[in-house]
């Protein structure tokens, strides 16, 4: 069933308002009236009419001046002004206000009724437009929201929310032109955990994924908001430090880290202690170009695993190819 148009009637004449209600609603619209501009606001705040038929005088204030703010309001709604005070002047302040029509006392019933039906037909239009509008909106939030999802799926870890090898490379090769241009110094650093995989043996998968969403929240508070934490893929972590002003701030920074992973992660009644091995490239020194930087940071990583693990070691060209060799033992 077609559900019937509300119309809501502001007159201070209450008989005129009993005359219009009676008559739209033989012809098939719902009604309610209201006296002065104050009862008529108090009802449109509860209620939304399509249609209001508004009085030039009422006694609390001029009616052609709630035209406006009752479109400001209420946008889809149509004023029509009906009133013995005809005058061009007023005619033209209602029109220019946003009110669809303009109909002087003695009114003619058909009259009324044509400027009423035309006013729905053009806001059903306008409404089915603004639908349609708001719909195309939500699809194009939707399908950007669905390719956002998409870019972040691709250049995030999934365990840890961390950026994973694709970002942490688009990062790096962004701050290696800057760095090249500024003539400064970045680090690459590749932390290993120590022994992880003991944890996954003894513990379960479950409780070293755990892990790994800890330790990657203690790397973020740890550095600042300019470097990059990301996982690079199983127990290994990838730094990127930008605007270094010496090498040995990098070594400060090594330490801190060594520092903070080995405090015990406590989560799920388990107690877990571990170290970590950190390697070090410095560009332009250790490598100009990311992949280098990181293979060396990567050798400089096994050179520590060597040296005992929990520790850190820069990259070196007379060590490298030591590391290299041993590439083939395991990781730890």
């Amino acid at each position: 069933m077609k559900e019937k148009a509300s119309i809501l009637i502001i007159d201070d004449d209450e008989r005129t308002c009993k005359t219009l209600a009676l008559l739209l609603g033989k012809n098939g619209y719902e009604t309610e009236t209201a006296g002065t501009a104050r009862k008529a606001v108090d009802k449109l705040q509860g209620k939304f009419f399509n249609l209001t038929l508004l009085d030039i005088k009422l006694p609390d204030m001029e009616g052609i001046e709630l035209v406006t703010p009752l479109k400001e309001i209420y946008p889809d709604m149509d004023v029509i002004i009906v009133t013995g005070h005809a005058s061009l002047e007023n005619a033209v302040r209602a029109l220019n206000g946003g009110a669809s029509a303009y109909i002087t006392k003695p009114m003619k019933m058909d009259e009324l009724l044509a400027a009423i039906k035309k006013a729905l037909e053009t806001q059903r239009v306008a409404m089915e437009n603004r639908r349609l509008y708001d719909a195309a909106q939500r699809e194009l939030a939707e399908h950007k929201q669905a390719e956002e999802q998409l870019v972040y799926m691709a250049t995030h870890d999934a365990l840890t929310g961390l950026p994973n090898r694709v970002l942490f490379n688009d990062r790096l090769t962004q701050e290696l032109a800057h760095a090249q241009r500024n003539k400064q110094k970045l680090a690459v650093m590749l932390l290993d955990l120590d022994y992880f995989k003991d944890i996954n043996d003894k513990l379960g998968h479950s409780v070293g994924d755990k892990l790994l969403q800890h330790v990657g929240r203690r790397l973020i508070r740890l550095l600042r908001k300019s470097d990059v934490v990301a996982r690079m893929g199983g127990d290994e972590f990838l730094l990127l430090l930008p605007e270094i002003a010496r090498v040995e701030d990098v070594a400060k920074v090594a330490n801190k880290i060594l520092e903070v992973i080995r405090k015990p992660f406590v989560f799920n009644s388990h107690e877990l202690d571990i170290t970590t091995s950190i390697g070090i490239a410095v560009f332009p020194n250790d490598g100009e170009d990311p992949s280098t930087l990181v293979k060396n940071a990567d050798m400089a990583m096994y050179r520590a695993k060597g040296r005992g693990r929990n520790n850190h070691q820069c990259y070196s060209v007379e060590e490298g190819k030591d590391a290299q060799e041993s590439q083939h033992t395991d990781r730890r």
